[in-house]
């Protein structure tokens, strides 16, 4: 039985409502593979459905939208498609902004006469974005959150899972002068929380002291400090109170650097090195240079480059030694990679990581001969296979058979990917067997290759406030 629609989306999916024309595209190098790795995903799930994993869809159908100028017919089949059969929150929260976004809540206002309200039942941080953009819409939400009280992400009392964070985490690139309407609205309604977190996150460090001097809070002042100071790592700024301890000042150093971590945070399983925050605040410290000064690391770019310059920070720290026994233990939940195996460890990630820096000079043919086996990589890393896969992949002589190996499909993948042979990399995935591999694949490089083009998928402080989490801007250009 298909899903039942609900809230939002089941007023909107069937209404008449015209819906104006999308802007233009951004054209780059990697834009036909994206798309051609979008159809995949769609295409793959679809047949999967409803047995295929929910975490699949929302990010192809969005990246499909912004990359392609879709008829004005087709995003709303898209939507529904995707809504009847995917019960991922990303979903809601993708066909939430875009509704919000083109037609604007006035005219779904008028569509939907008295079950308005009801229309932002599961509202989440995307449609919480497209909805506060539009005059008045900090009004209409704050009513809505004033009657309807959110509901947290999940029971960690986490400062981004809950509505303050969140709300702030949605609108961290605004300028001061719009978040401070949002905190006059959200103030006007008894919705401290929100007002706290996005003061806190406004330029002028005084907006928070302003707040809290108005008196409209009467909440504990160290549950409301707490809340403010993350919001304030995100935004890069000092917390609202010096720090009392030095373990105090080592967390607020790594939540500082954390905000600068493109897609997912290193610096969150750094903390388990030494169970003292000791080495992930160092690495921290480390991590705003090449960020903010040199541009070594691309804060809407991959995590490639922050993930190997954070380790070895790490390394050389704590020695190989205490790095390699901690990951080694610590699960990888992120979307990267075919797995093998039920474990997939951080150490897994880094070992990839390093395997492709080690050959793409050779894959590139800036380099003529195979690297050695680089000292970082573990023995759980197949080297041979991955310079066999190396040297079919540079001499052209990639064929479709590979794929039925797991681990060699995910090799060749990362390799060809590495060598930036689009053409080469489309063909082998769309040639693979239909599978979660291939699922996968498609919908782990789609998300990649955009950082390499419009970076429609990038969001400000993402690593610290998302949690992996996507967020669905139909504002940026």
């Amino acid at each position: 039985m298909l899903r039942i629609l609900t809230g939002f989306f089941s007023l909107l999916l069937l209404s008449h409502l015209a819906s104006p024309a999308l802007a233009a595209d951004k054209i780059c190098p990697q834009r036909e593979t994206i798309l051609a790795f979008s159809d995949i995903v769609l295409a793959d799930w679809a047949t999967f459905a409803p047995t295929a994993p929910y975490k699949y869809g929302a990010e192809a159908a969005y990246l499909k939208i912004r990359y392609t100028p879709l008829p004005d017919e087709q995003i709303p089949i898209l939507l529904a498609n995707l809504l009847q059969q995917n019960k991922y929150a990303s979903v809601d929260d993708l066909a939430g902004a875009w509704y919000l976004h083109h037609f604007g809540y006035k005219a779904i206002q008028v569509s939907a006469g008295a079950k308005f309200d009801q229309t932002f039942s599961g509202i989440g941080i995307s449609g919480i974005r497209a909805l506060l953009l539009q005059e008045g819409g900090e009004e209409v939400l704050m009513k809505h959150f004033a009657a309807t009280p959110f509901m947290p992400l999940d029971d960690s009392g986490q400062a981004f899972a809950v509505e303050g964070g969140i709300v702030a985490a949605a609108i961290a690139d605004q300028p001061d002068e719009f978040k401070e309407r949002v905190v006059q609205a959200a103030e006007a309604h008894g919705l401290n929380d929100i007002a706290n977190s996005v003061s806190a996150s406004e330029t002028d460090p005084s907006a928070w002291d302003r707040f809290m001097a108005r008196g409209s809070a009467k909440d504990d002042p160290d549950k409301l400090a707490y809340y403010a100071n993350f919001t304030r790592a995100m935004v890069g700024h000092p917390w609202v109170k010096p720090a009392k301890s030095l373990q105090e000042e080592r967390f607020q150093r790594i939540m500082a650097g954390a905000g600068f971590e493109p897609e997912e945070s290193f610096l969150m399983h750094a903390r388990a090195i030494d169970g003292g925050d000791e080495i992930a605040a160092l690495i921290a410290g480390r991590l705003v240079e090449p960020i903010l000064h040199h541009g070594v690391i691309r804060r809407s770019g991959t995590m490639d480059a922050a993930w190997l310059f954070e380790y070895r920070a790490a390394v050389a720290l704590a020695g190989r030694s205490a790095i390699e026994t901690t990951f080694d233990a610590r699960p990888y939940d992120g979307n990267r990679y075919v797995r093998t195996s039920a474990v997939f460890t951080i150490r897994d990630v880094i070992d990839r990581l390093h395997a492709v820096e080690a050959l793409q000079p050779y894959l590139t043919g800036e380099a003529d001969a195979i690297p050695p086996k680089p000292e970082d990589l573990s023995d759980k890393i197949d080297w041979p296979r991955w310079t066999e896969m190396a040297t079919k992949i540079r001499d052209g002589a990639v064929s479709p058979t590979l794929a039925a190996d797991l681990e060699t499909f995910g090799i060749v993948t990362e390799l060809l990917l590495a060598k930036g042979d689009q053409e080469a990399l489309r063909a082998f995935v769309q040639q693979a067997p239909s599978g979660e591999a291939r699922l996968s694949v498609a919908n782990d490089f789609a998300m990649r290759l955009d950082r390499a083009c419009a970076a429609y998928l990038y969001h400000p402080g993402e690593a610290f406030t998302l949690n992996g989490r996507p967020i669905f801007k139909f504002d940026t250009p």
